[in-house]
């Protein structure tokens, strides 16, 4: 089974909101489908979630092809094991932690063959890769985060702390004026802060 690296070309996702009781019956909805073979299910879950996870995986790996190998790998895991995949929590959760400790695998499999090439066979642990892994973690955890914003707040946060722009050029980009980017701005950091803190 090939997945493609760009959205399926099929009907366009339901609408859900951005309430996250409906969010996750639709999403528990899909598992239920997936999980009896119905492919379009599936297909609206890679959908929804492909670019997000793909975002997060490079945080950890710093490569888009190793990026989207470890995001096709869980789609694909989860397409194979269909008929006994009954994700624990909220489907996105699993998601998420998945795509992680496919990264990690990854990350740990390159420390090995770098070892290899040095001519050490000393056994690898995640010790061997903490301070990029905890780099990593934070900005896995802050992009996280961010996808959970409402999607202006969201905008305004990225372009101010990823981006470097300035209040004036974020209310210029996304015209609005610089006392809503303030706000805007204030009130993301503050969820960042709460939900970081609760990653920790």
């Amino acid at each position: 089974m090939s997945l493609p690296k760009t959205h399926f070309a099929s009907e366009p996702l339901p609408e859900t909101g951005s309430d996250d009781v409906s969010t996750n019956a639709v999403e528990r909805a899909w598992a239920d489908r997936i999980r009896a073979g119905h492919m379009d299910a599936f297909e609206a879950l890679y959908r929804r979630y492909w670019e997000r996870l793909y975002a997060f995986a490079f945080r950890y790996l710093r490569s888009q092809q190793d990026a989207e190998d470890a995001v096709q790998e869980v789609f694909f895991r989860i397409w194979r094991g269909r008929a006994d995949w009954v994700p624990a929590g909220a489907v996105r959760n699993y998601l998420y932690l998945a795509v992680r400790n496919a990264a990690l695998d990854r990350l740990q499999r390159a420390a090995v063959a770098r070892r290899r090439r040095v001519g050490t066979a000393q056994l690898v642990t995640v010790a061997d890769i903490q301070p990029d892994l905890e780099a990593a973690e934070l900005a896995a955890a802050v992009e996280r985060a961010l996808a959970d914003l409402p999607p202006k707040r969201s905008a305004v946060c990225r372009l101010r702390l990823i981006d470097g722009l300035s209040y004036a050029e974020i209310a210029h980009r996304l015209a609005i004026s610089e006392k809503t980017v303030e706000t805007q701005l204030a009130r993301g950091l503050k969820f960042l802060r709460d939900r970081i803190r609760q990653a920790q």
